[in-house]
């Protein structure tokens, strides 16, 4: 439940340290870790929720997932999720704070790694909302539950958490409503949403490509060619 005052009015009265959570995101970036393998991220994840001091964390959840819960009164509980893995890419972008990690993957071949598909920015963003709720506190109602989710990647990650008992044996609330997010080309400012799913499909297929590797994780239609981003 929200307060009368508009939500642009609450947002620009609440504040946080932008140039801290660059910093942030700058450390996620250069210290990718791989699908179930996500040890040092999801320690980093639930010191920055412990700073906070407003949430109950739960570690170690279906392999490396983190859930954090706030609850403010009476009301829906929202879930607010973010992934956590990095991709088996060489990143090539020459920038200063670039990802210069290797890490062994499930088979034990070692691989070059960056976050080539936003989970650092994901991770980052969902951190920073959670401060901003808690200094909003006394403007909404319910409960918050924030997961940060390992093996996005390979698409097990979501599951395990809940077979290693997210709603059980781990006691999280089960959501009224869920609300996922990813880093997509759009107006400086804006945010998109819409109900259901997007970007995501229950089909999936294995091609085997030779050649140098990559992630795409969007297109854009352009003159009737699919170009990736």
């Amino acid at each position: 439940m929200m307060a009368a005052s508009p939500l642009s009015d609450l947002l620009s009265k609440s504040s946080i340290d932008l140039p801290a959570y660059e910093e942030l995101y700058k450390h996620f970036h250069q210290n990718p870790e791989l699908s179930d393998f996500e040890a040092q991220t999801a320690k980093k994840v639930a010191e920055e929720l412990a700073k906070l001091q407003s949430f109950k964390i739960t570690t170690d959840i279906g392999g490396h997932g983190v859930a954090a819960v706030l609850e403010n009164g009476p009301g829906n509980t929202i879930l607010l999720r973010s992934d956590m893995d990095a991709l088996p890419v060489l990143e090539t972008t020459g920038l200063p704070y670039a990802s210069k990690a290797t890490m062994a993957d499930a088979e034990g071949n070692i691989k070059p790694i960056m976050h080539a598909c936003g989970h650092d920015m994901h991770m980052t963003c969902l951190l920073a909302a959670a401060k901003i709720l808690i200094q909003l506190k006394d403007h909404w109602q319910g409960t918050l539950v924030l997961i940060f989710q390992p093996a996005e990647e390979r698409g097990t990650g979501a599951q395990a958490m809940v077979d290693d008992g997210l709603y059980t044996k781990h006691n999280i609330p089960v959501p009224d409503f869920a609300l996922g997010q990813h880093v997509v080309a759009a107006r400086a400012g804006s945010v998109k949403s819409r109900i259901g799913p997007i970007m995501a499909a229950a089909d999936s297929m294995k091609i085997t490509l030779s050649g140098r590797g990559g992630h795409g994780s969007q297109v854009s239609l352009n003159q009737s060619q699919l170009v990736p981003y």
